[in-house]
């Protein structure tokens, strides 16, 4: 596929109209605005209208993120994220230059096996014989930069048609490249994003390497941020959320290529893509383009799944018996640093698809409210905290609900130590079992969730709301949990916290100031 040949030509014709499409009413339901269509090779396709400007939200999502690594490659799905913008067998390279390209990564490759091998020796590494190679490699990624590499070629080429939002982001179930474009543009981005599923060329793969060490060691700088990834690794202590995106610093520091290249063949493919387009668009129009550029892409079987659950009692009732006696296991982690002073409580509650989780979502909503009982009382009251929240998670696989406050200092001094802010909060948790939700509280909430979900579907931001929930579950699921949501009752809410707010559920995270 002569991809910079299309880019030229797509160029030129940026003039020339697409058929236009008659929208139909915002005020329908969601299942009527979406077209679906799949690709014998699994690709899904998802298409809205939305006419409102000549316009189209391109995001092509992949169901794989920190979840789907191991110990060993932990940030890699952040780290090929980055490396989809070094181009391909026809992007990315100076035109005669291919072959010349190839044999400097041949050359690079082997000589960072020699380094990799020489760094694995538990004892008698050569120091010196290691700043050698490394020189050499540096000598040819510099040359390999001067002589084949056109740097960010994919990004201009989408800015030379005019697209913006141009980006990509990885997160713990799903990786996504996304761009707004001119509709007549659409062709181009068909063709470069199919183009990058099947012909990536990892170019720049060690120095780019660095370049992902060195966010780490940004995000390393964050006032508490080695707290928060302990508290989360010890809350999770099976499942693969247990790190975080970026993941850990030993692991991305020696990732190779060959493991790159080998989750690249198990996870970026169209079985486990999702296309998601919306604007004004005509889908007869549409998927002729799509089939002419992913069709031909083969697909090997269904990518893997996480099978590894985390260890609740809940998991043991499902598992072994609803009258099972799980095991006691109550966990904590105390810190010091150099941030705010905080109680963290964290629960293990199912993941997106479960009929509880809806009721957990409004409570952790109505237990946060600016209005409501905990903020009011905590917060504004007895001015024992500075900041307060409760939120559940939506995750594909294991879920969390968190119960957090950040301790008031005056004058450098905590209002009250934060063993009794931790006290007071776990008064509130088991006040949520027994006490209904206050009805204008929750009538309020429900319209704030009106609100947000109505707003998640205008206009072309659809794309986003459609990749997330398809990625993790269905698409439709968008409409019936947000119809759950708005049917949770006082009662519904008092039966879940009693269900997952136990002490043997819990871990509990208390962040110290470091003076």
């Amino acid at each position: 596929m002569n991809v910079r040949r299309l880019v030229c030509l797509a160029a030129a014709a940026l003039a020339v109209g697409w058929p236009g499409a008659t929208a139909r009413g915002q005020e329908m339901r969601l299942s009527d605005q979406v077209i679906e269509r799949t690709l014998p090779n699994g690709l899904k396709v998802l298409m809205v209208r939305r006419p409102e400007a000549p316009l189209i939200r391109c995001i092509l999502a992949y169901r794989v993120g920190s979840v789907n690594e191991r110990p060993g490659i932990t940030g890699i799905s952040h780290f090929h994220e980055h490396m989809m913008f070094k181009g391909t067998r026809s992007m990315g390279i100076k035109p005669g230059t291919l072959a010349k390209d190839d044999e400097y990564n041949r050359r690079i490759d082997a000589l960072m096996d020699q380094v990799a091998a020489e760094e694995s020796k538990v004892e008698g590494r050569d120091e010196a014989k290691l700043a050698a190679l490394e020189k050499q490699v540096s000598e040819l990624i510099d040359r390999e930069k001067k002589e084949t590499i056109v740097s960010e070629e994919i990004w201009g080429a989408y800015q030379q048609a005019g697209g913006t939002g141009i980006n990509a982001s990885t997160g713990q179930e799903m990786t996504q490249y996304y761009v707004t474009l001119p509709k007549n543009a659409l062709e181009l981005y068909l063709a470069l994003e199919a183009d990058r599923m099947v012909n990536p060329v990892f170019r720049e793969f060690y120095s780019e390497r660095d370049v992902i060490t060195e966010e780490r060691r940004q995000s390393e700088n964050r006032p508490g941020f080695f707290f928060q990834e302990q508290l989360n690794a010890t809350f999770y202590s099976a499942s693969p959320y247990r790190w975080q995106v970026v993941g850990w610093m030993s692991d991305i520091s020696r990732v190779t290529k060959q493991e790159m290249m080998a989750y690249r063949q198990q996870y970026y493919r169209p079985d486990n893509a999702t296309l998601v387009l919306a604007g004004d668009l005509d889908p007869d129009t549409v998927m002729p383009l799509v089939r002419k550029y992913f069709g031909p892409i083969a697909s090997k079987g269904p990518s893997p799944r996480v099978r590894t659950e985390e260890p609740t009692p809940e998991y043991y009732h499902r598992t072994i018996s609803p009258n099972f006696k799980a095991p006691f296991i109550e966990k904590r982690v105390t810190g010091r640093a150099a941030a705010s002073p905080q109680v963290t409580l964290l629960f293990h509650i199912p993941p997106i698809w479960h009929d509880d989780l809806p009721a957990l979502y409004m409570l952790g909503r109505v237990m946060s409210a600016r209005t409501g009982k905990v903020y009011m009382d905590l917060v504004e009251k007895r001015q024992h905290a500075a900041s307060f929240m409760a939120a559940a998670s939506n995750s594909e696989y294991d879920g969390r609900f968190q119960v957090s406050a950040a301790g008031r200092e005056v004058r450098g001094e905590l209002a009250v130590p934060l063993d009794q802010v931790e006290k007071e909060l776990w008064g509130y948790v088991e006040d949520a079992k027994v006490t209904p939700a206050d009805a204008d509280l929750l009538q309020r909430v429900r319209n704030s969730v009106e609100a947000q979900y109505l707003q998640s579907l205008a206009g072309t931001g659809v794309a986003s709301a459609l990749a997330s929930m398809e990625t993790a579950y269905r698409w439709q699921h968008l409409e019936d949990q947000f119809k759950a949501r708005m049917a949770v009752t006082p009662d519904d809410m008092m039966r879940v916290a009693k269900k997952y707010f136990t002490r043997d559920n819990c871990v509990t995270g208390v962040l110290e100031r470091e003076r």
